[in-house]
């Protein structure tokens, strides 16, 4: 009985890591983004975007089961809630194991690739700038770690 369980219990493991694009569906709000350029200095990009443009904090990113990303920008934030939104009409997600890949048709912006995690209502991703060459990266940062609560 004991090894059933546990070989159960491993089998639903294994499920469960392996299913990430069930996880990734859904209306996220992004808490967190911390940007570490290559001399190791952590930059807050949240609380920067936050304390510039205040209405950052209440967009949303919805995950359609067909792979659309929809950016949904709240009215407070004026004429920014137009560019943002256009900015992401067209985009779209894919998963594929443990990564995520965001695509946008937007000139200049290649299709990002970033390591996924969740922890119970918190999707972390991890975008190492090594691992995508062809994006833009001023800063020359080593990478960026993007959190997102789940609010349905």
């Amino acid at each position: 009985m004991t090894r059933t369980l546990i070989l159960t219990a491993f089998v639903c493991i294994c499920t469960t890591a392996f299913r990430a694009s069930d996880g990734v569906t859904g209306t996220w709000k992004r808490t967190s983004m911390l940007l570490v350029e290559s001399d190791g200095k952590t930059t807050d990009m949240m609380a920067m975007l936050t304390s510039s443009m205040p209405c950052t904090k209440d967009i949303t990113y919805t995950f359609l089961g067909d792979g659309q990303l929809k950016t949904t920008v709240p009215d407070a934030c004026g004429k920014l809630r137009k560019t943002v939104e256009d900015m992401n009409v067209d985009s779209r997600w894919a998963v594929s194991g443990r990564k995520v890949t965001i695509t946008t048709t937007m000139k200049g912006f290649p299709p990002a690739t970033y390591d996924v995690n969740f922890q119970s209502t918190t999707m972390t991703w991890l975008f190492n700038f090594a691992d995508n060459p062809t994006t833009p990266n001023p800063t020359k940062a080593k990478r960026m770690t993007i959190v997102y609560q789940r609010i349905y």
